[in-house]
C-alpha cells in the first residue's frame, strides 16, 4: 500500500493535479463561483418555485348573513390556502376588485343559503376566479373544492348522528363555476307502529304481537336497506396511501430536481473557464513540453473540478435538509458514485465548448445557450409528463433527465443500484462518448 502512495504522489499526473489545484486556488472568482451560487440558488429556487400556494386573497359577499353562512365562511379563515382580504356589500364591488387584479377568488353566498339548508335543499355558493394566471386559479379551484367536500362531509356525519336514520343530503352545498348540477338528496322516512289491543283471549293477544313484531322488523330490515343502498349509491369511499412525500411537501420536488440543474451550470462553465483561461494566458503551449501524456494532462485537470463538485452535492444536500427539511432515504455512497459520473459528462461538455471559443466571454455565451435547454428538458422543475408529446421524445436526448431521476430516486424513494441500472448505464454510455470526444478535441489543441 506504500509502495502504491508512493508511486502516485511520484509520478507526473500527480504534480499536474498538485498545479491544477493550486491554480484553482489562486483563482478567488472561479471558486466563489463554483461553491456560492449552487448554495443560494439552492435556497432561491427551493423557495420560489414551490407550486404550492398560500394566502390567496378572498372576497366575499354574504347576502345570507346568517349563522349557517357564517359558519361555512369559517372554512377560508381556518386553511393557510386563503386569506380573507374582504367582505362587501354587493357582488359588483367585488367583481370590479377582481378584475384590477385585488383579488384571486370571489365567493358570494345566496340570501337563500340558511333556509336551503334547513330544507335538506342543494344550494348553490358562486365562485369566482381570477383566471390570467391559469395555473392559480386551478390550484385555487382544487383548494375550494376540497374546503366545499370537507364542509358537506361534516354535515352529512352530524346529521347522521342527529337524527340516527343516516339518510340525509350528501351534497347540500355546492360551489358554482357557471354550470348548475344536480345533487341527489332523499328525505327522511318514518315507520309507524300501532299496537295489538287485547279482545277476546290470550292467544288472540300473543299472535297479534307477533305479528305486530315481525312486521316492524321487516320494515326496520327495509329502512336499513334502504339507507346503506342510499349512501352507496351517493357515496364513494376512497382510501388513499401517499408513498415517498406523506406531508406533500412542494419543495422536495424542486430541490431534489434542482440539485442537478445547478451542478449541471456550475460544472460546465468551470470546465470551460478552466481550459479558456489556458489557452488565453499561453500556458497550455507549456503543457506540451512537460513529459506528462495528453491523457494525464486533461484528467489532472478534471479531477479537482470533481472533488469541487462533489463537495458542492454535499452542500446542496445539507441545505436541503436544513432549509426544506428535506430527507435522505437512499445509500449516500451509490449517490455520490453516480454523482461523478455525471459530473464528468458536464465536464466534458465543458472542455468541449472550451475547444471552439479564444475567450471566457465566448465560452460563457454558448454556456447559456447550451444550459437551457438541458434544464428545461431535465424535468427538474416540471414534470415530464406535462410537455407535448414530442417534447418529451426530446428529453431522452438531456443526459440531466437521468441524473435528475436517479437524485429523486435515491434522496426520496431509497432506491438503489437494482432500480436505477437503466438511468447510470445511459449516463455511462453519454460519459463515455462525451468524454472521448472531448479529450479528442483537446489533445489537438495540445498538438
Amino acid at each position: 500500500m506504500t509502495t502504491f502512495f508512493d508511486r502516485i504522489l511520484g509520478s507526473r499526473f500527480w504534480a499536474l493535479f498538485r498545479k491544477e489545484v493550486s491554480q484553482i486556488l489562486h483563482n478567488p472568482q472561479l471558486l466563489i463561483q463554483i461553491l456560492i451560487p449552487p448554495t443560494l440558488l439552492l435556497l432561491l429556487f427551493g423557495s420560489a418555485l414551490n407550486p404550492t400556494f398560500e394566502n390567496l386573497r378572498v372576497g366575499i359577499t354574504d347576502y345570507s348573513h346568517s349563522r349557517a353562512s357564517r359558519e361555512f365562511l369559517e372554512l377560508f379563515s381556518q386553511s393557510n390556502a386563503f386569506d380573507i382580504a374582504q367582505y362587501y356589500a354587493n357582488e359588483q364591488d367585488m367583481t370590479a376588485d377582481l378584475a384590477q387584479g385585488n383579488l384571486t377568488v370571489g365567493i358570494t353566498v345566496p340570501s337563500e343559503f340558511d333556509r336551503d339548508l334547513a330544507r335538506q335543499r342543494p344550494t348553490q355558493v358562486q365562485a369566482l376566479f381570477d383566471a390570467v394566471d391559469a395555473n392559480t386559479a386551478s390550484i385555487a379551484s382544487g383548494y375550494l373544492s376540497q374546503l366545499v367536500g370537507d364542509y358537506n362531509s361534516r354535515r352529512l356525519a352530524s346529521n347522521q348522528r342527529r337524527q340516527g336514520t343516516g339518510i340525509t343530503a350528501t351534497n347540500p352545498i355546492q360551489s358554482s363555476t357557471g354550470t348548475r348540477s344536480n345533487t341527489n338528496s332523499s328525505s327522511e322516512s318514518g315507520v309507524a307502529t300501532n299496537g295489538a289491543s287485547s279482545t277476546t283471549n290470550n292467544s288472540s293477544n300473543s299472535s297479534n304481537t307477533s305479528t305486530a313484531s315481525t312486521t316492524t322488523d321487516a320494515l326496520t330490515q327495509s329502512e336499513s336497506s334502504g339507507a346503506n343502498a342510499t349512501l352507496q349509491r351517493n357515496q364513494v369511499q376512497l382510501v388513499t396511501t401517499i408513498l415517498y412525500n406523506p406531508g406533500l411537501e412542494g419543495s422536495w420536488f424542486i430541490v431534489s430536481g434542482t440539485i442537478g440543474i445547478l451542478l449541471t451550470s456550475i460544472g460546465l462553465q468551470a470546465a470551460a473557464s478552466l481550459v479558456v483561461h489556458e489557452k488565453e494566458a499561453g500556458t497550455i503551449e507549456q503543457l506540451l513540453m512537460t513529459p506528462a501524456s495528453n491523457i494525464e494532462v486533461i484528467l489532472a485537470k478534471i479531477a479537482p473540478l470533481l472533488v469541487l463538485l462533489t463537495f458542492d452535492a454535499a452542500i446542496a444536500l445539507t441545505v436541503g435538509k436544513i432549509a426544506f427539511n428535506l430527507p435522505f432515504r437512499g445509500n449516500l455512497l451509490v449517490f455520490f458514485s453516480i454523482s461523478v459520473l455525471y459530473f464528468l459528462v458536464g465536464i466534458s461538455i465543458g472542455i468541449m465548448i472550451a475547444c471552439y471559443v479564444k475567450s471566457e466571454q465566448q465560452a460563457q455565451l454558448i454556456s447559456f445557450f447550451i444550459s437551457p435547454p438541458l434544464i428545461l428538458l431535465s424535468g427538474g422543475n416540471s414534470p415530464i409528463a406535462a410537455m407535448p408529446t414530442y417534447v418529451q421524445w426530446l428529453t431522452y436526448l438531456d443526459p440531466l433527465r437521468y441524473y435528475t431521476e436517479v437524485c429523486r430516486g435515491v434522496i426520496l424513494k431509497g432506491v438503489g443500484l437494482a432500480d436505477l441500472w437503466s438511468q447510470v448505464l445511459i449516463l455511462l454510455v453519454f460519459a463515455i462518448v462525451l468524454m472521448t470526444l472531448s479529450i479528442r478535441k483537446f489533445r489537438n489543441q495540445l498538438t
